[in-house]
């Protein structure tokens, strides 16, 4: 798959996400819903974030570029940050669902999750370097 087709399947996927997610929204009375329609709404609202902030950070990486890094390079490091900014924003909105969201709940998962994103980082360029 080269990059257009990448991006271009990232934008439709993400336009239908988004779409679902209204859809769900629409149509989900959250007062008298099952448990299922809220992983609905999880889960579409996920992957609209997904796809929506990995083209946001790759368009930056682009725009920035400096050296000749490879674009697939550009596209990993934007997918996986996507990835940990999309799920710590839904756990937030999770947590916040079930009124368990505190400042120091906060505190906690945003230092997990940069040591998740620390932690890719490291793995990374350890595995270049051997």
């Amino acid at each position: 798959m080269n990059l257009r087709q990448y991006l271009t399947t990232m934008i439709i996927a993400s336009a239908m996400c988004w779409i679902a997610w209204v859809f769900v929204i629409q149509n989900i009375d959250p007062f008298s819903a099952p448990w299922w329609s809220f992983g609905f709404f999880y889960a579409s609202l996920f992957f609209a974030l997904l796809g929506s902030v990995s083209l946001i950070i790759f368009s930056v990486y682009h725009i920035l570029k400096k050296d000749d890094t490879p674009l697939f390079r550009h596209v990993q490091a934007s997918f996986r940050q996507s990835c940990v900014i999309s799920l710590s924003i839904v756990i937030l909105l999770f947590l916040q669902g079930m009124q368990y969201l505190t400042i120091w709940n906060s505190i906690i998962l945003a230092g997990i999750f940069i040591l998740a994103i620390s932690l890719s980082f490291s793995m990374k360029h350890r595995a270049i370097s051997q």
